[in-house]
């Protein structure tokens, strides 16, 4: 009878962890986390003006996000995925429409984009409300944190900072000339304005994802609060445009002339 006592207490031993693992498997993605099965796609949004009145950039920004998963195709050994969906400059209702098909597929962990401030401002609480990062290269209104506070980011300094004299300087800088001549090599013709910030917005996001995700039974996990504060708290991180630090308390690009004076030299 003991001999039967401890077999059944050992069975139950070994079911125990077995049900443990089997209700790890089966972890979904929900509002606090993305779950990437085993051999699935990390998915990064692109919210890019396909229609509107920014369409001539599409395509050159695109590419710049290429290349940044070219430079960094894996998170943790599971691939990356950019989803280019249409964000009409321009059009609020559209940018709405498209930040609500965003967050309601789970898998997106984040948004470049998009590009405009008008209609961004819109989508922003979307984006908020959900718990969606995102990071744009393009948008310069600076009443935009606001509209996001816990997930708007920026690799463009706003226009209150003085946008324009700012982004002279970035396209005069070294790393930045030689980046340009790189995708220019590629592509067969020379980027847009923006492509340059946007190759470093993507490459942001992939480091932190990188910082942020965790293996668990196969799967990677990815908690979305995490990675909002580990992109929003982006200190001196080396992009082509010189070194991305974020205001903390709205992931405005902070203007930084030592830093850049740094980069010319």
């Amino acid at each position: 009878m003991r001999a039967m006592l401890l077999l059944l207490s050992l069975i139950a031993l070994a079911v125990v962890p077995a049900r443990a693992a089997a209700a790890a498997s089966t972890a979904s993605s929900d509002a606090t986390q993305v779950v990437v099965p085993r051999g699935g796609p990390v998915q990064i949004a692109f919210a890019n003006d396909l229609t509107g009145f920014a369409a001539g950039f599409s395509a050159s920004l695109a590419n710049a996000v290429a290349m940044a998963v070219e430079a960094h195709p894996a998170i943790r050994g599971f691939p990356i995925r950019i989803s280019v969906v249409d964000a009409p400059c321009g059009d609020p209702a559209a940018d709405v429409a498209t930040a609500i098909g965003i967050v309601s597929d789970p898998q997106n962990v984040g948004v470049l984009g998009q590009l405009c401030s008008l209609g961004f401002d819109q989508a922003l609480p979307i984006y908020d409300s959900a718990g969606v990062v995102t990071i744009t290269g393009s948008a310069t209104n600076d009443s935009l944190p606001s509209f996001g506070p816990t997930v708007f980011n920026r690799t463009a300094v706003d226009d209150d900072d003085g946008f324009g004299g700012w982004y002279a300087t970035v396209s005069s800088l070294p790393a930045d000339v030689a980046w340009r001549q790189a995708y220019t090599l590629e592509f067969g013709s020379a980027p847009t304005a923006f492509a340059d910030l946007y190759y470093d917005a993507a490459s942001l996001l992939i480091r932190n994802l990188q910082q942020v995700s965790s293996i668990d039974d196969g799967s990677l996990v990815i908690n979305r609060s995490a990675l909002a504060q580990a992109v929003r708290n982006t200190t001196k991180f080396q992009g082509v445009s010189c070194t991305v630090t974020l205001d903390p308390a709205t992931g405005n690009r902070v203007n930084d002339p030592d830093a850049l004076s740094r980069c010319a030299g």
